[in-house]
């Protein structure tokens, strides 16, 4: 009898802690989606002394560790014109899209492009080791240290929502947020 009383005692802590672990991690993906970069580097033991949200955001690094999110950068100029020529009506064309990633994220994470326009994605590692992944086109990037850039092109051939992630540590960036989704029209 006391044998099961101890395997139920055992399951009961295990699913503690993993009840434990999951709510963890809603709460920081919740705070990175809201922006709230002060929780983020609070959590991350990098305490501001009470520096407002947008503070605290400016003094992120830039560059993480492999294991700390950082904050992206805004959209470049480059970037923006590239986003509204995917969105704009045109016949098929060549389109080029500057993609910058880096410790669990892609900048820009949303692409629109129409049927049959032929992408080049041009990414660039700003730090770490990611690639980029895109599994409905068949296409990726090997893996890219700091500062490296690599071009992968396909033609957007079938319509639909396609998402492209990161696939470094065995799915590892890929579960922390490092995925963006080509939307084709």
């Amino acid at each position: 009898m006391d044998s099961k009383k101890n395997n139920i005692l055992i399951v009961v802590v295990a699913v503690l802690a993993i009840v434990f672990v999951g709510f963890s991690i809603m709460r920081l993906n919740n705070d990175r989606r809201s922006g709230d970069a002060s929780s983020i580097a609070n959590r991350w033991g990098e305490d501001k002394g009470g520096q407002s949200g947008e503070q605290a955001k400016s003094d992120m690094p830039a560059k993480g560790n492999g294991m700390q999110a950082v904050v992206p950068a805004e959209l470049t100029a480059d970037q923006l014109v590239q986003l509204k020529a995917g969105v704009a009506d045109h016949k098929a064309a060549e389109l080029t899209f500057n993609i910058t990633g880096g410790s669990f994220y892609y900048t820009p994470n949303e692409i629109k492009v129409k049927q049959g326009d032929k992408v080049k994605f041009v990414f660039t590692n700003s730090g770490g080791m990611h690639n980029l992944i895109l599994e409905a086109y068949n296409v990726k990037t090997k893996d890219l240290k700091t500062g490296e850039s690599e071009t992968i092109e396909f033609t957007a051939s079938k319509k639909g929502t396609f998402e492209f992630y990161c696939s470094i540590g065995n799915g590892y960036h890929r579960q922390k947020g490092q995925i963006g989704v080509l939307l084709v029209e």
